[in-house]
């Protein structure tokens, strides 16, 4: 898990008590069967109203593991009806354990396949605009021109992720990397699949580049070779369907990528038709298509690690996986972040499980769960913040009244934590979908954190800020859902 940007410390109450949970499954010497599916779900579905067909083709997909884009904090609902893992920071659900080591900074995950073997995903959801292919269609931009758009777009994005991934690649780690990514492959834009299509010209796209480069397969090219007799649209179905404007362009630029040991067994389209999608669910909730691929995965053996939840309510038991050396005295520590007080110590007895802390009792803010050997070195460290469960997010400027041309400093507590949670300013009883928004960031996922909003943040409001009366809030994973909100007056 990503340490948070502002750690809480605070003293305990009493002490916890440690249970220890079943047991994984012993390791499994054979591949592992997974079905990774790619989803984007269009404003949570709520254009649609479709959470519940949603539900449905991810059940019809039969998919294992998948990465969600536009959830809209509604990940968790759907993970509930499935009965999945959630972890709303990386937008993704899954019938296995999701471990999110303090080494990953948030970018990837582990999939805990077996007794101490994993997979790694990341999951992306890459700028919508502007759209290149429009621009190549609609517009008439030369192949120079659109690469370079794509250049500074998208392939300055998918850089930094791969480049997060590529220790994970060079060990020999299966990993999966699926995405909207807005961009679609070389590999369908060949000179023989654009004269089928009636396209300008054929396109060396470079993000479906840079993923090859990086030791990525595109598994539905891999399972459908051919570009003509399958192309694989996951762009669009209509929005909703089966309304498509006469100015689109139909593409593929929803991917499920694979790495290492992960052989592709098969790959499907998830849609509204069968003249479109291998599976079909009526009515379609989204303006994307979604893609599952099977793999036969060779799992990895786990790092020392140490993994919670990034959040959890009071009350409710702490539950933490880890996987340790084995050697005998190595233990496990909750304690107050910042302290070296431990609220509970346990034996891990063994290398590879689970214990779950009794959380009663304890005062809500930031934890450390540390894993120690017998010497008390520290092995591993994850971070958690308990919240009350009435306990709301808590958003705060440090005066109510600001000159002019000053950033705007803004610090959260108990934010829900989702990858897309966002800080904005608006101007005092205007509601966030109405606008404007006149200067906004992201959170980055934390749960306790601060940022400094000014002339260089994003948003389209003149800066400095006029005189008058201004909100601050932080809404919901990129939904205009504003959760906590906090008011300022700029004098002239």
């Amino acid at each position: 898990m990503r340490r948070l940007a502002a750690s809480v410390a605070v003293a305990l109450v009493a002490t916890a008590s440690l249970t220890p949970l079943a047991r994984p499954a012993a390791a499994q010497e054979a591949p592992v069967r997974l079905r990774v599916m790619t989803f984007n779900i269009w404003y949570g579905a709520t254009v649609t109203h479709g959470l519940d067909e949603v539900v449905e083709a991810i059940r019809l997909a039969d998919a294992d593991v998948v990465g969600m884009q536009e959830p809209y904090a509604r990940l968790r609902r759907i993970a509930l009806a499935l009965g999945y893992h959630v972890s709303p920071r990386m937008h993704v659900i899954s019938r296995y354990p999701i471990l999110e080591p303090g080494n990953s900074d948030g970018d990837w995950a582990y999939l805990l396949l077996g007794d101490g073997r994993v997979a790694a995903i990341m999951n992306t959801h890459l700028p919508a605009t502007p759209y290149t292919p429009y621009r190549i269609v609609n517009r008439g931009f030369d192949r120079d021109a659109i690469l370079e758009q794509e250049r500074r777009t998208r392939l300055r994005r998918i850089d930094r992720e791969l480049a997060a991934l590529a220790p994970l690649v060079a060990a020999g780690v299966p990993v999966f990397f699926t995405g909207d990514f807005n961009s679609p492959s070389h590999r369908d834009w060949t000179r023989e699949a654009v004269e089928a299509r009636g396209l300008p010209y054929p396109v060396r796209w470079p993000v479906s580049l840079a993923m090859e480069t990086a030791g990525f397969r595109d598994s539905y090219r891999e399972a459908h070779p051919d570009p003509i007799a399958d192309p694989g649209f996951t762009w669009t179905p209509g929005y909703p369907a089966p309304f498509v404007s006469p100015w689109d362009v139909h593409d593929r630029i929803d991917f499920v990528w694979a790495a290492g040991p992960a052989a592709t067994i098969a790959s499907a389209v998830v849609g509204e038709s069968s003249a479109n999608a291998d599976l079909v669910v009526e009515p379609w909730p989204t303006d994307h298509r979604g893609v599952v691929s099977t793999f036969d995965v060779v799992p990895s053996p786990m790092p020392v690690l140490v993994a919670s939840a990034e959040r959890s309510r009071l009350g409710n038991p702490l539950e933490v996986r880890f996987h340790a050396s084995g050697e005998p005295g190595e233990h496990l520590v909750l304690r107050p972040a910042g302290s070296v007080l431990a609220g509970g110590d346990l034996p891990t007895e063994g290398t590879d499980g689970a214990v779950a802390f009794d959380t009663a009792g304890l005062a809500q803010g930031a934890y450390e769960v540390v894993l120690f050997d017998a010497d008390g070195s520290e092995l591993a460290r994850d971070v958690v913040v308990l919240v009350d469960a009435d306990q709301p997010t808590v958003l705060s400027v440090p005066d109510d009244t600001i000159e002019a041309g000053r950033a705007i400093e803004v610090t959260w507590r108990f934010a829900p934590g989702n990858r897309y949670d966002w800080v904005g300013i608006f101007p005092e009883g205007v509601s966030a979908k109405d606008g404007p928004i006149e200067r906004w960031r992201y959170t980055d996922a934390t749960i306790d954190g601060s940022t400094r909003i000014g002339g260089r943040s994003r948003g389209a409001g003149a800066w400095p800020l006029p005189p008058g009366a201004y909100e601050v809030r932080l809404c919901l994973d990129d939904s205009y859902r504003c959760r906590a909100a906090a008011t300022f007056t700029v004098t002239g």
